[in-house]
């Protein structure tokens, strides 16, 4: 009765302790005296985990975010920034795909990663880890990794609400009149209906201070990605419902305003429920801006988007956590922080421990979040082969760095520092004795990886029966 109410590692816990007390005299005696107590607070350790949101916007570059300098008014997330702790050196991948398999698998690109758009059914997610420790699971937002619309329930999330799904963007935008499936079945929308408010709707709706078991999170947003169109604050919006699909770049500052009031209305939820101080939430970004937007900084500089280039400016994105109710004396941190990192990060926060045969590749950084020193990175590595276009691919590489030098597969090595376009390689030899002992070292790291080069093929393509890729068939239905 009891071992009905425990998920997988509980239940490993107590025939562990059942089996140290048994014996063939007293019959397990101990074992069954321990039964209820150990199964009742096993549900209670349970419900009292903290809730995990993961907020992902697409396409948003640090420069976007006012903490970080932006002219962008985002003052809900600055508020998050300013209440938890601001990372100022987060790693994405430069393109989607890439960022999304290592942050839901924990891994570097050279493991899993199979192509542009898909996620290799053999993996587990972060989705599957909290599941495990007992929490209940939801995704909304962009999917983009196979169009199967059982694919979500396989990698671990109970619920769905999605964008590109079992349907190609061809088929349908996210924006005005979006193309969204909600937990299998596509929802009917006209040109008054804005997917990024159907996706939050779903989330505040699911957001519960009543639920049974803590919740995890997943909201990779829709938003800034192109194309750059008015949203429901824009004043264009009302002038008429053909405006709302004119793209136009100028939509980018309002775009970003909807974002952080997407964010701000999920905090006041988690605060109307009580679950704000016991709710782990990571804001941050899957890549670069897109490389046709400018941002004007506070200091009078010019930030040009460098989505799908190795480039800072493609891969440092803005990284923002706040857990509890923590007075933190230092409210920023120069630790290098990747995507591989947030997987164990949940773990760690799951009170759960990430399965060695997952052979995942980060860290955690919850002490960082919670004030404490942790256990920071020496070097951000990166295995980037999109396998997507050849404007895409040009790009491909594998790279070491740190706060200060990068190396890459092919021995270009640049003082990131002080050449962040990387225009002024530094020739082997020829370098400072600090930046010839990083070469040498980061030259031994690259040297302990399996042999690649860009061109080559990503990781085999599996495909289980019953989540071959195809599109449903559109039904009408009014639900929203």
């Amino acid at each position: 009765m009891f071992l009905c109410m425990l998920n997988k590692q509980h239940i490993m816990v107590y025939m562990r302790i059942k089996m140290k007390h048994c014996n063939p005299i007293n019959q397990c005696l101990i074992g069954s005296l321990i039964t209820a107590p150990l199964a009742m607070q096993a549900q209670q350790q349970a419900v009292n985990l903290p809730n995990i949101i993961i907020l992902l916007t697409d396409d948003m570059g640090k420069e976007c975010i006012g903490s970080y300098g932006s002219t962008y008014q985002t003052p809900n997330i600055d508020k998050l920034a300013e209440e938890g702790i601001r990372f100022n050196y987060g790693f994405a991948q430069p393109l989607s795909t890439p960022s999304r398999v290592q942050l839901m698998t924990g891994k570097y690109n050279y493991k899993n990663y199979v192509e542009f758009a898909y996620l290799d059914p053999h993996q587990k997610t972060f989705a599957h880890l909290a599941k495990e420790a007992g929490y209940e699971t939801v995704i909304a937002g962009k999917w983009q990794l196979g169009a199967n619309n059982k694919l979500p329930a396989y990698f671990g999330f109970d619920h769905h609400c999605l964008w590109q799904l079992s349907y190609s963007r061809a088929d349908g935008e996210r924006y005005a009149k979006p193309l969204i499936e909600k937990d299998g079945l596509p929802l009917s929308a006209t040109d008054d209906h804005y997917g990024p408010d159907i996706f939050v709707d779903y989330l505040l709706d699911f957001i519960n201070a009543d639920r049974q078991r803590p919740f995890l999170i997943y909201y990779p947003m829709v938003l800034v990605h192109d194309p750059f169109l008015p949203t429901p604050d824009s004043k264009s919006w009302q002038d008429d419902t053909l405006v709302r699909h004119q793209k136009d770049t100028a939509n980018f500052k309002d775009m970003v305003a909807y974002t952080d009031k997407i964010v701000g209305q999920i905090i006041a939820k988690l605060k109307q429920e009580g679950l704000y101080d016991n709710t782990l939430i990571i804001f941050t970004g899957d890549n670069g801006t897109g490389q046709r937007i400018v941002t004007p900084m506070r200091d009078g500089t010019l930030v040009k988007g460098g989505k799908g280039q190795t480039l800072d400016r493609g891969v440092r994105v803005p990284l923002i956590a706040r857990f509890g109710n923590r007075q933190l004396k230092q409210k920023n941190t120069d630790d290098l922080i990747d995507f591989t990192d947030i997987l164990p990060t949940i773990a760690e926060v799951a009170q759960i421990e990430v399965p060695v045969s997952w052979d995942t590749d980060g860290r955690s950084f919850l002490p960082q979040i919670k004030g404490e020193k942790g256990n920071p990175r020496e070097w951000i590595f990166s295995h980037y082969n999109p396998i997507q276009s050849p404007q895409a691919n040009q790009y491909s590489a594998r790279s070491f760095r740190d706060h200060r030098y990068r190396l890459y597969h092919d021995g270009r090595f640049y003082d990131v520092s002080i050449d962040p376009e990387e225009m002024n390689p530094i020739e082997t030899g020829t370098g400072s004795i600090e930046a010839e002992a990083v070469r040498k070292r980061f030259q031994r790291e690259l040297d302990k990886l399996p042999s690649w080069k860009p061109g080559d093929l990503g990781q085999p393509k599996h495909i289980l029966p019953g989540y071959e890729p195809g599109k449903t068939k559109v039904i009408t239905t009014n639900e929203q």
